[in-house]
């Protein structure tokens, strides 16, 4: 006996661990249980059988078990190694376990090769184990030789594996090329394109490594691998195919139309991607008979039923080269019926149709349940269901019996008129509606005409009326165009009957009735089709009740109208709101909408209506004696702006601080494009009171009631314009202004204290004027005055003076130098008056103290009396003419002086100016050349500038020197009549 050591190992740990398929006719562990015995060295295993697969890429090992001993039921482990080539290169070692069945002494092992078995010799050897110390010796290598060429056989060019075979999809392939002896390889590329990392196999054979094969990298006709040896040949390819794992097949189901046939249908799944011969297969098993296989095809497959079978149990097997999938279902066949239907025929009427139909078959006494859709082409649908048991008494349950000639039918009612249906069938047993729908018929039901009928009273004398009575056809469904042929009007009143026609295109007449109740109907005539009839009562005379108040509504946002009016229970057959389309005005086309009994509001659409337009509603309540008038409503759909102007009512009321507007405007005009809701009064002040650049702030006065139409604007100044601005006001704005301009009066007493004011002011300072007019005047002459004798004039400037300026060179920028101006004043005797001398003459010799000093009337200081002074006669020079001769300039720093003291004309007269006088030393003495100065009302010349003053002679004397400034000159001295006064004593003459 044996110590027995137990250890669990699943298949699936094995599987993981050695990468495994073992499979075996024997009995092999899901959970084996092996034992290890503690006894002596087993023996050798027999390999007895090695075969290859090359669909699948894989090696069937089968060997010989011998106990020697040992109880068949402990289990055996066996170490499986796997060499490649001839040199045995170890590419797979595993442990399995596993225990012979029966009678039968062998397992089976299968192992997949990732490398094609082409591409190399693979060999397989097995030894055994008892105990983890002893193992058996290993069994003799058993060889499956790869493609090579033999005697008999030599190879022309490269081969290549795997060749036409089918890959998993995101699997790992070798590709190996075989190239014939004494040829190498040089290049390997997978789908013409990609060249891939060569790797020997053995010093001939060489392979490259594909991951993740794409099945879009397959085109129609597969994948192509290529190889190029040293022949430099590219002729060398093989294909292979793409796919992917047969899948489980989804909603398996199985039933038969007349218990004769059986048709199982599914889903097969992902699409197919490969044709014939590698296209995937299924085969349905029909495990509970004795039945043969049946090939089915990609969707369905159809068998026969078999004879005296009620339970079939099936499976569908779902197979290609990459493996298989099963599905199986199971199923009683008389639960499974679905008979059929055959010849369906419809009857079509205006709101329905009547179907019927005939189910042929060997499905005597079993109870159907059909169903029947009536399609319309348009997007509607409505579907009736007919069942035999729900109509029992109409024998729908024997019509609907297998075998029999009878027909099923159905009638399909709250069919749309005139529109087209497409009818289908389908029937079952029990409950279950699985079987198929019969091909579709069609058929279009009749035309259907309502009419929709309005009335409108108008009361004339002794109880007469005229009524007008409208009516719209309204059609329902498309299907064909509808052709009126005409109206039949009738009319009731007091036992008499009238009956008039009217063609088709006309939609209203006029009929004259009596003050009492009138009934009226009409109907159109149509063929094929009909049209039910329209009444409409119209009530007695004393019955009609007098308009209601008016009710203000407003639009809706969208632009309609939403009218809700209170419930009356005198109304029994529903409401109608009437209106105008264009408004109130005339002509007026008269609308209309129904109401149902128990509704109290209706929404009408914007499209309907115009913004700006007043509308007015009518409510009727239906009643038996007729339509009576519920209430009006009146409104717009939009508002706008009115666009009248309100009319002033002129002379406009005035007070010194108010103004009283009153105008005329029609604020009820259904004209208006709103409802009035008042007066907009604008005031403000006039511009012309105001500085330029102001803008008065207006302010507004509102009236809120519009048949108020005066208002009084208080708070105004006294003798101020005021404009005015009066405007009409809606819910949407104001609307255009009317302009008024009014001055507000004046308080009498302040008037006149505005008068008498100025008039005093100006009074008294005519009085003042008068008290101190010879002390003004004084003031004034001293200001302004001219010391007597003297012509002084403004300078004037010409267009040489530019020209003067520059000659003379007076215009420059300096300090102001004062200067002393001295006049000498001497009264000779008679015998001393003797003429002028000559500046030729010898000169004439003063005494200094015949000199006075007039005092300087600038700011300088005045210089005494001096010893010495210079005579000069004055020469008249145009300031644009200058002579050269003449010209000189004036000393620098030059300030002129005015004298304020007059001449007297009997006295001789010098002037001197010391700042002109040359420095000629302490010593030196200047003789003055006496002047006569007449009186000077004898000076009638042209004024002389002092700018011009020089010598008579421009080398004698002193002369302006250059750069004499003009600035502070108080006036000229015009020295004309001194120079003809000395012409005339040289000539001898007395002037």
């Amino acid at each position: 006996m044996c110590l027995i050591v137990h250890t669990l190992r699943s298949k699936a740990a094995w599987n993981n661990l050695f990468g495994l398929n073992l499979s075996s006719s024997k009995r092999l562990f899901e959970e084996p249980l092996f034992e290890e015995p503690l006894c002596s060295k087993p023996p050798r295993p027999i390999i007895s059988e090695l075969k290859a697969n090359v669909a699948t890429q894989s090696l069937v090992v089968r060997w010989q078990v011998n106990h020697t001993g040992l109880a068949s039921e402990s289990g055996d482990t066996y170490e499986i190694q796997i060499g490649r080539t001839v040199n045995l290169i170890i590419v797979h070692n595993s442990k399995v376990s596993g225990c012979p069945v029966g009678s039968d002494s062998a397992l089976t092992w299968t192992w997949v090769s990732t490398l094609p078995l082409q591409c190399a010799d693979h060999s397989v050897r097995i030894r055994r184990f008892c105990s983890h110390v002893d193992p058996s010796d290993w069994s003799q290598w058993k060889t499956n030789y790869g493609a090579q060429e033999t005697v008999d056989r030599v190879w022309k060019k490269t081969k290549m594996f795997p060749y036409q075979q089918v890959l998993k999809e995101g699997s790992t392939i070798l590709f190996c090329c075989v190239p014939p002896r004494g040829v190498h390889i040089t290049n390997m590329t997978f789908n013409s394109t990609t060249s891939y990392p060569l790797i020997n196999i053995t010093h001939r054979v060489t392979a490259i490594a594909v991951h993740n094969l794409n099945i879009t990298q397959a085109s129609g006709s597969g994948v192509y691998s290529w190889c190029e040896d040293t022949t430099e040949k590219r002729n060398n390819y093989c294909s292979n195919f793409i796919s992917f794992s047969p899948q489980r097949l989804a909603n398996l189901s199985c039933g038969t139309e007349d218990l004769r046939t059986v048709t199982c249908t599914w889903n097969p799944g992902r699409p197919a991607n490969l044709y014939e011969p590698y296209r995937r297969t299924h085969t349905l098993h029909i495990k509970n008979s004795g039945e043969d296989p049946i090939k089915c095809g990609e969707w369905s497959c159809r068998f026969q039923a078999v004879p005296g079978l009620e339970q079939y149990d099936v499976s569908v097997v779902v197979r290609n080269q990459l493996g298989e999938e099963t599905q199986s279902y199971s199923f009683n066949i008389t639960d499974r019926v679905f008979p059929v239907p055959e010849g369906v025929r419809v009857s079509p009427g205006v709101t329905e149709a009547n179907v019927s139909w005939v189910v042929r078959g060997n499905v005597s006494g079993v109870e159907l349940l059909c169903q029947v859709t009536a399609d319309p082409v348009e997007p509607r649908r409505q579907t009736r269901q007919a069942e035999a048991a729900d109509l029992q008494s109409t024998s729908m349950h024997q019509l609907c019996n297998g075998g029999s000639d009878d027909r099923c039918d159905v009638s399909l009612e709250q069919l749309s008129p005139n529109t087209r249906y497409a009818t289908r069938v389908r029937c079952a047993v029990n409950v279950n509606l699985e079987g198929e729908w019969t091909q579709p018929t069609l058929f279009t039901t009749y035309p259907l005409v309502r009419l929709d009928v309005w009335r409108r009273v108008r009361l004339l004398s002794h109880g007469q009326r005229n009524v007008t009575l409208l009516w719209t056809p309204q059609f329902s469904g498309s299907a064909s165009s509808v052709k009126i042929q005409g109206y039949k009007v009738r009319w009731r009143q007091e036992g008499h009957q009238w009956l008039l026609w009217r063609d088709r295109e006309q939609t209203q007449t006029y009929i004259s009735i009596g003050p009492g109740q009138c009934d009226m109907i009409i109907q159109a005539v149509i063929q094929p089709g009909s049209s039910p009839l329209a009444h409409i009562t119209i009530p007695p005379v004393e019955r009609i009740e007098s308009p209601r108040s008016v009710t203000r509504v407003s639009g809706s946002a969208s632009g309609g109208f939403h009218l809700i009016w209170e419930e009356q229970e005198a109304v029994t057959c529903g409401y109608t709101v009437e209106w105008c389309t264009v408004g109130s005005g005339v002509p007026c086309i008269l609308q209309w909408r129904r109401v149902p009994v128990g509704n109290t509001s209706v929404s009408l659409p914007a499209g309907d209506f115009k913004a700006g337009h007043r509308y007015t509603f009518d409510i009727y309540g239906c009643t038996d004696e007729g339509d009576k008038l519920l209430g009006i409503r009146t409104g717009y759909s939009q508002e706008l702006k009115p666009v009248q102007y309100p009319r002033l009512v002129e002379p406009v009321r005035r007070t010194s601080s108010s103004v009283t507007l009153e105008w005329r405007y029609h604020e009820d005009d259904h004209s208006h494009p709103g409802f009035i809701t008042g007066y907009l009064v604008t005031v403000y002040e006039a511009w012309s009171q105001r500085s330029p650049g102001h803008v008065p702030s207006p302010f507004t006065k509102m009236v809120a009631d519009p048949h108020n139409k005066s208002v009084t604007i208080a708070g105004l100044q006294e003798h101020q314009k005021y404009t005015f601005h009066l405007c009409a006001l809606t819910n949407a704005g104001p609307g255009p202004q009317t302009t008024i301009t009014v001055r507000t009066q004046t308080i009498p007493s302040i008037l006149l204290a505005k008068i008498l004011t100025p008039l005093l002011l100006l009074l008294g300072l005519a009085i003042l004027l008068c008290l101190f007019w010879k002390m003004l005047r004084s003031c004034i002459v001293e200001v302004f005055g001219y010391p007597a004798g003297m012509n002084i004039k403004p300078i004037e400037l010409d267009h040489h003076l530019y020209e003067t300026s520059e000659r003379l060179r007076c215009l420059k920028v300096g300090d102001c130098v004062c200067s002393d101006i001295e006049i000498l004043s001497v009264r000779p005797t008679m015998s001393e008056r003797t003429p002028l001398i000559h500046p030729k003459l010898p000169h004439l010799s003063l005494s200094s103290s015949s000199f006075t000093t007039i005092p300087s009337s600038s700011s300088c200081p005045v210089h005494p009396s001096s010893s010495s002074f210079m005579s000069s006669s004055l020469t008249t020079l145009s300031p644009s003419c200058p002579s050269p001769s003449t010209q000189h300039l004036h000393q620098k720093g030059y300030c002129p002086q005015s004298p304020t003291e007059v001449w007297d004309s009997s006295v001789w007269t010098s002037l001197t100016n010391i700042s002109y006088v040359p420095s000629m030393g302490a010593a030196q003495s200047i003789e003055m050349k006496p002047i006569r100065v007449t009186d000077s009302s004898d000076i009638s010349s042209s004024p002389i500038k002092l700018s011009n003053l020089i010598t008579s002679e421009p080398s004698e004397g002193p002369q302006l020197q250059s750069g004499a400034l003009l600035e502070n000159i108080d006036g000229y001295i015009t020295t004309d009549s001194l120079v003809k006064s000395m012409t005339v004593y040289m000539n001898g003459q007395s002037h």
